[in-house]
């Protein structure tokens, strides 16, 4: 697995600096912060990124850009969290790619309830240029067909699409069986499948949820090493400037430690 400052440097530089600004409070509203993201939109930006990650520029020039500096602001956001500065090299690396890749089949700016799952069917298939090895005996098209499983993962719920958790058990055995139950790549894949799939605000709520069963088999504690913290980043990054901000990062710490629990209490039983 590379690191996001030896494949991407331009775009952790910015995202350190921005990371630092906000920390020391340099950056105190939305223009400010504009101001200082807006160069990733540039067009010979965009080409550099999508030459490391294909299907950058796709999120780069949909919608004005705004996933992608959604994207940018998640990262940014990780690296103040103590999630992520308490924890070791490897978690961090994961924490990186994770938020980085977390949207990138977004189509709406906000509310794309099938997303995540449409994402982690896109990811896979680059993820082994990125340094996340695929086991010996599994080919590409052994990959092919995993992503093409995830990406009609989904139904319509209204004018809207939603995940369909019917094969779920048979997505995360394809995880397990292309990168390895206790790897890099499968917690970085499980945190961008699942990452609007558990209990995270009240105000929010995300309209399919994993069940204690499928939580079960699909989760660990460690995945949620990954995933908890994205999930805090990604509400937070909405909500920098805003006034519910604090008493939302109690909420969501709250959710992701009521999830712990039930991951842990569904492993002391088998």
């Amino acid at each position: 697995m590379f690191t996001v400052a030896e494949k991407l440097p331009e775009f952790w530089e910015i995202s350190h600096k921005i990371a630092v600004d906000l920390r020391i409070g340099r950056i105190t509203n939305w223009d400010l912060l504009n101001q200082h993201i807006k160069p990733i939109l540039v067009p010979s930006f965009v080409d550099r990124m999508d030459k490391v990650i294909p299907g950058w520029k796709n999120i780069a020039t949909l919608l004005e850009g705004q996933t992608a500096l959604h994207t940018l602001l998640v990262f940014a956001s990780c690296l103040n969290l103590p999630e992520y500065t308490l924890s070791n090299e490897q978690t961090c690396k994961e924490i990186e790619w994770a938020a980085i890749l977390h949207d990138f089949d977004k189509k709406l700016a906000q509310r794309d309830a099938a997303h995540p799952f449409r994402s982690a069917a896109v990811v896979a298939k680059i993820m082994p240029g990125l340094g996340f090895d695929l086991l010996p005996n599994i080919a590409t098209a052994d990959l092919e067909v995993w992503s093409n499983l995830v990406m009609s993962a989904h139904r319509q719920d209204g004018d809207n699409a939603i995940h369909n958790h019917s094969q779920l058990r048979e997505i995360i055995t394809g995880i397990h069986t292309c990168w390895g139950q206790d790897s890099s790549a499968a917690r970085v894949l499980k945190s961008v499948l699942f990452h609007q799939s558990l209990p995270a605000l009240k105000d929010w709520p995300n309209p399919v949820l994993l069940t204690d069963e499928e939580m079960n088999y699909a989760l660990t504690l460690k995945d949620m090493k990954v995933l908890g913290p994205l999930m805090v980043a990604d509400s937070d990054s909405w909500n920098i400037f805003n006034d519910v901000r604090i008493p939302y990062l109690y909420e969501l710490r709250a959710s992701n430690a009521e999830t712990r629990h039930r991951i842990g209490a569904a492993n002391s039983k088998v």
